[in-house]
């Protein structure tokens, strides 16, 4: 038999194309690439996240494959209950249309500095409400504790963020039915002056949340309600190992609940050192992550009271990179 020359594949077919392609029409090419990178990387973390997924619909785990979703994802089908179903079924990310543009929208929120809403909506071309509905699937998603106790020297300390009701319907209630829903309070700009307020206003209007952080890096932000004993209680000793050493300012919270808990205890007061407190107790850590507790919020303008939790565990969360927040996602 005659030797044929070897058939090119389509891919190389495709590089000789781009080639000879004119300027203009190499950067539509390069923002097609782009795209189809987006699709793909998705694709791959939704059907990777089923392989082991049981049916969501009956909880069987006897399926075969069904061909592809419209954005060519793996369809399965429950050989019990003879439903179909993808990786985003039965998942947080359920009946988001493009899975795509959400995990650019994560990699927004863990990258170096997330945009507002607005600003990232416009650069995914997309509507400002479902990058705010994304971003609270994500926050909705991440771990409320940390995975392991806090062992060792753990600092603890509160910090506090002025109130917000951003997004809430308490006057829009009150307007329909005043008989039913009473006059919600209202904070007024004029109530903090130009000096600043006197303390007890302060204290009003404030929201606490808890900082907890060891000296292997490990750290957790929880908001609550107030600042009494058992509420601090309740948030911090299961976070704390029992033969852990807890570091705190001059709050006798703390010191009340390391004695009925047994741990140890040292006070700082105020945060500061005297001559007979060893070098290695201080509350740098925690201090430290208050501060950028603070700095990670400024971008927001103040973020609802309501889901000031979901910010906390998600600055926490951004340790982690965007690719374990997206899976979460799919779980």
């Amino acid at each position: 038999m005659p030797n044929h020359p070897k058939r090119r594949s389509k891919l190389d077919r495709l590089l000789d194309r781009i080639k000879r392609l004119a300027p203009n029409q190499i950067a539509e090419a390069e923002r097609a690439l782009k795209e189809a990178r987006q699709h793909a990387e998705a694709r791959v973390e939704i059907d990777g996240a089923a392989v082991d997924r049981a049916c969501p619909w009956c909880g069987g785990d006897d399926r075969r494959k069904w061909g592809r979703t419209e954005r060519g994802e793996q369809r399965w089908r429950c050989k019990d209950c003879k439903r179909t179903w993808s990786g985003l079924t039965g998942t947080p990310a359920a009946g988001v249309h493009r899975p795509d543009l959400l995990l650019e929208a994560v990699r927004d929120m863990f990258g170096d500095a997330p945009l507002s809403c607005r600003k990232l909506a416009r650069k995914l071309g997309i509507s400002r409400d479902t990058v705010w509905r994304w971003r609270m699937r994500v926050l909705s998603a991440l771990p409320s504790a940390p995975v392991e106790v806090f062992q060792g020297i753990v600092e603890a300390d509160e910090t506090f963020q002025r109130e917000s009701r951003k997004g809430s319907r308490e006057w829009v209630r009150h307007h329909r039915a005043p008989n039913l829903h009473p006059q919600p309070p209202r904070q007024r700009w004029r109530d903090y002056g130009r000096q600043g307020p006197p303390q007890a206003i302060v204290r009003r209007f404030l929201k606490p949340v808890l900082g907890v952080a060891d000296r292997s890096g490990r750290a957790n932000l929880t908001y609550i309600p107030d600042t009494r004993q058992p509420t601090i209680a309740a948030a911090l000793l299961p976070q704390v190992a029992p033969d852990a050493l807890l570091l705190s300012d001059g709050a006798p919270q703390y010191q009340a609940i390391a004695t009925a808990a047994g741990l140890g205890y040292w006070m700082l007061v105020g945060g500061r050192r005297s001559f007979r407190t060893p070098a290695t107790y201080h509350l740098n850590t925690i201090n430290s992550l208050h501060a950028r507790w603070k700095e990670f919020l400024k971008p927001f303008r103040g973020p609802a009271t309501r889901n000031l939790d979901g910010y906390a565990r998600w600055l926490i969360a951004r340790r982690e990179g965007y690719l374990p927040a997206f899976r979460r996602l799919l779980a």
